[in-house]
């Protein structure tokens, strides 16, 4: 499947009839000229706002905000399911997830430490997600 970067469209001409390929999002407009009827068809320009834009700096942006919501939640997973920390991947997780969790450290203290580690990861996890979404959004245009 080739990309067609930068290329534009072929108009193609008015009297060839084909099938629409989707629905329409408006009905055709027709008009009633000496007693016949014909049908106008109304031609879009190009979208103003596309509806999707892919930009690779904003593509890991968000990947970069994902990867940090992911290893954030696992490691709460991990510490709910009472992962041996001896373990050299729940060890590795759990020190990523208390790195990037560093900013939000003692947000909300609790007498229980598991419970003011799930309520500040999770803060963490959704500000790194939000963070992401609004810097990735921003850098697309």
């Amino acid at each position: 499947m080739a990309l067609n970067l930068g290329r534009k469209r072929q108009e193609e001409p008015v009297a060839e009839q084909r099938p629409p390929l989707r629905q329409r999002l408006w009905p055709r407009r027709t008009t009633a000229e000496a007693g016949a009827t014909r049908t106008v068809v109304v031609k879009r320009g190009p979208r103003r706002w596309p509806r999707r834009r892919t930009n690779p700096v904003s593509m890991i942006i968000m990947a970069a905000g994902w990867a940090a919501t992911l290893i954030l939640v696992l490691g709460m997973l991990l510490t709910w399911g009472d992962a041996n920390p001896g373990n050299t991947l729940v060890d590795a997780t759990l020190d990523a997830g208390r790195w990037l969790a560093t900013p939000f450290h003692d947000a909300f203290t609790r007498s229980d430490p598991e419970r003011q580690l799930y309520l500040n990861w999770g803060i963490a996890a959704a500000v790194y997600y939000a963070m992401a979404r609004v810097v990735s959004w921003l850098i697309r245009f």
